[in-house]
């Protein structure tokens, strides 16, 4: 019969979250067990690199955050104020999971794409893929149709400028004020998108 593990998945991952929230994301597998406090080996059992078990520990941290958009957009009927607290989450869940948001800046998809290991790569090429079809969804009931030049506008207000907002205070506190700025900056840019001018 086999021995039980001794470490779960979830064990290792959150090792690895916690040195990489210490010490960046040059972090190695030894650096990891003596987080976990296990042998090196009880990492290499459940992962096949370190840069596997860091893409896993990407995915997962974008996965957890993508959870709170998603009841957002279960949950809310207008389109505005749907993008608005969607915006919103993102000061929210970085305050609330400091060492989490650290970890969902790892990576860029479309980067990670160029280089990713065959065992972690359609999972990396799927993972946004659900909040972009919620996004453009909410986009076309916002503005009544999908455009170029609405999308960008969506875009812009629901993460660029609120993940440019945040992201001088990843891995800390997020100041309270940063949610009045997110909620000011979303609210104007999607009204800069109905300008009738194309």
């Amino acid at each position: 019969m086999a021995r039980p593990a001794h470490f779960t998945h979830d064990d290792v991952l959150d090792a690895a979250m916690a040195c990489v929230a210490a010490t960046g994301p040059n972090v190695s597998v030894a650096d990891i067990a003596r987080q976990l406090g296990g042998p090196v080996g009880s990492i290499y059992h459940r992962f096949t690199s370190r840069d596997v078990l860091v893409i896993r520990l990407w995915l997962r941290s974008v996965q957890r955050f993508q959870a709170g958009l998603f009841e957002i957009a279960e949950t809310m009927d207008d389109p505005h104020e749907a993008m608005i607290a969607m915006a919103l989450h993102i000061p929210q869940y970085c305050r609330t999971h400091q060492d989490e948001a650290v970890s969902l800046t790892l990576f860029r998809q479309e980067r990670l794409l160029t280089a990713c290991p065959a065992g972690v790569r359609d999972a990396v090429a799927g993972v946004n893929g659900p909040v972009t079809a919620i996004m453009l969804e909410l986009t076309q009931r916002r503005y009544g149709r999908l455009t170029a030049e609405n999308r960008q506008w969506a875009l812009m207000a629901t993460q660029v400028a609120p993940f440019g907002l945040v992201r001088p205070h990843l891995g800390g506190p997020v100041p309270r004020h940063v949610d009045d700025a997110v909620v000011a900056s979303t609210d104007a840019i999607l009204r800069l998108g109905d300008r009738t001018d194309s």
